[in-house]
């Protein structure tokens, strides 16, 4: 979730200098501004979730309205503008493979790592909804909305773009393709429009998912999984998570850093967050086939008889995506052109298993089930 958080700020940073070039007409290039507004973008983030969770329901109303009417904004205006449209065989059975891999198959794989990316987070909405009624329906509920959501939306706005591409070569060759695509398919000003609802929308999600590490954080200190437990699970006079809030602001900041040196540093970072997050969702699946298969206590909410194969086809669809999003992402392999997403993701691991024997055994004996012992 550190991982996915820091490329929520990252992409609302870049959202903010894609605006600057459209307006100025100049291509502008900064990593120290690039890196300071990415900063300010997570203080941002850490300030609401300081609100609460009383605010963070009034974001997630006013997100639902932006996301649906900015959706259905975008979807009708571009096709309307766009000055061509390709054809329905280009947007259907071109293949375009700029990987440097000869196999086809290899670049179709390569490219799930940004669809991948769209369809994580289920997990920020189980921390947040910890803190409302009914949580053990709505949580799962949530989820399953939010999928089906994404995939329609996603689809929804699939479509209309492919069609009003205007020259797919100079979106592969720039810096900022998505501003690029909007200005050739539309005007200037309607660019800059669009991109702000796009802003404006991965910042509500950085918010709800700050909020959510600030709960997370709290939780593991509640149940003993974190040094030095007690001081990260005090909570202000207002029931919130300050001290874990302040956590994982000062983490995120200080692991961009190697960005100023690194070139390819953000894409693992991104690959990172993807991996990440599928693994640690399919971890309770792997406790639940081994150890629980048919002993597990039921919840209100349940799959019924679909529930072991759907265990059973996560596990084997998170181990292969894992793998895949550890390939370099084009060929010849240089150490610039190198995916290090396998070693920070090694890295997290041995931290893991080190503090684990060293302490966490000792300390961790489950969740709690009375917050007051």
């Amino acid at each position: 979730m550190l991982a996915t958080n820091m490329t929520l700020a990252w992409s609302c940073a870049d959202f903010v200098f894609e605006i600057a070039n459209i307006h100025s007409g100049v291509e502008i290039s900064s990593q120290g501004a690039h890196v300071g507004l990415y900063c300010g973008m997570l203080i941002a983030g850490a300030l609401y979730s300081y609100l609460g969770l009383k605010c963070s329901s009034y974001l997630n109303v006013f997100m639902m309205y932006w996301v649906l009417f900015g959706t259905l904004i975008v979807i009708i205006t571009i096709p309307a503008m766009s000055p061509t449209h390709t054809s329905g065989e280009w947007v259907f059975t071109e293949f375009i493979n700029r990987t440097g891999y000869d196999n086809d198959g290899m670049a179709f794989l390569l490219g799930l790592l940004q669809a991948g990316w769209c369809l994580i987070g289920y997990g920020a909405g189980a921390q947040i909804v910890e803190g409302t009624k009914n949580a053990d329906k709505t949580a799962p509920r949530g989820i399953i909305i939010c999928v089906a959501g994404s995939i329609i939306q996603g689809a929804a706005l699939i479509l209309p773009v492919m069609f009003s591409i205007q020259d797919v070569e100079e979106l592969i060759d720039s810096p900022y393709p998505i501003a690029t695509f909007f200005e050739r398919a539309t005007s200037r000003p309607v660019a800059i429009f669009f991109m702000v609802i796009l802003l404006v929308t991965q910042f509500g999600a950085l918010c709800n998912n700050t909020f959510a590490m600030g709960q997370l954080i709290w939780a593991l200190a509640r149940d003993r999984c974190i040094p030095q437990a007690n001081f990260w699970y005090s909570l202000d006079s207002r029931k919130i998570p300050v001290r874990g809030l302040m956590l994982q602001l000062l983490i995120c900041i200080v692991a961009i850093m190697p960005s100023f040196g690194s070139p390819v540093y953000w894409q693992a970072i991104m690959s990172t967050a993807v991996i990440c997050v599928n693994v640690s969702y399919g971890l309770p699946f792997v406790c639940r086939l081994i150890w629980k298969r048919n002993t597990m206590q039921k919840g209100p909410f349940t799959l019924g008889k679909f529930s072991i194969p759907l265990n059973i086809i996560s596990i084997v669809w998170i181990i292969f995506f894992a793998v895949i999003l550890c390939l370099p992402q084009t060929y010849p392999v240089t150490p610039e052109t190198m995916n290090w997403s396998c070693v920070m993701i090694s890295a997290v691991v041995i931290f893991a298993t080190v503090f684990w024997f060293a302490a966490g055994r000792y300390t961790y004996k489950g969740p709690m089930q009375n917050i007051d012992t």
